[in-house]
């Protein structure tokens, strides 16, 4: 019984043994081969140092993960190109602001001022989904901002979301 148990030991010992070197000729390989197909991009790309395969790896997952958010300069840098986005709300916060309902217009009581702009006897013209009405379309006296806003039928306040301008 103790040559068994003896015999047994022995075969577990080689087997551990043997599964360690073979995992360190698979890890060696692996290494062998990742560093190969690094050097094959890295020669195709031009890369010649850290540095610039830092650059294009970062390039790369901005592009394509978007995991690093961009700052603003970058942002202007877009913008300056001449890729001219969707203009964006100028509205810094939501307004509510008090009006009267005739005819599917919204005429505003009270002007009001988003982003230096002064905006003056604006006219909402609605449509209704339900009990909902909408903006289609803005009109000011000054016409340098064009805005959206909704409200509640049989309210007497719109709520302003967005403007933008003209």
């Amino acid at each position: 019984m103790q040559e068994n148990n003896n015999n047994n030991d022995y075969l577990s010992v080689r087997r551990k043994h043997f599964l360690w070197v073979v995992f360190s000729l698979v890890l060696f390989g692996a290494i062998l081969y990742f560093s190969s197909v690094i050097s094959d991009y890295a020669e195709k790309n031009e890369i010649e140092n850290f540095e610039d395969a830092k650059d294009k790896i970062i390039a790369v997952l901005k592009h394509d993960f978007a995991i690093f958010p961009e700052n603003d300069t970058a942002e202007e840098e877009k913008n300056e190109d001449g890729n001219e986005e969707k203009s964006k709300n100028i509205l810094q916060a939501p307004l509510i602001l008090s009006c009267s309902v005739e005819n599917g217009k919204a005429v505003l009581k009270e002007p009001f001022e988003v982003a230096k702009h002064k905006v003056s006897n604006g006219v909402f013209e609605l449509a209704g989904h339900g009990n909902t009405l909408y903006s289609t379309s803005f009109s000011s006296q000054e016409n340098s901002v064009s805005c959206r806003g909704t409200m509640k039928e049989g309210q007497q306040k719109i709520f302003v979301y967005y403007c933008e301008k003209i």
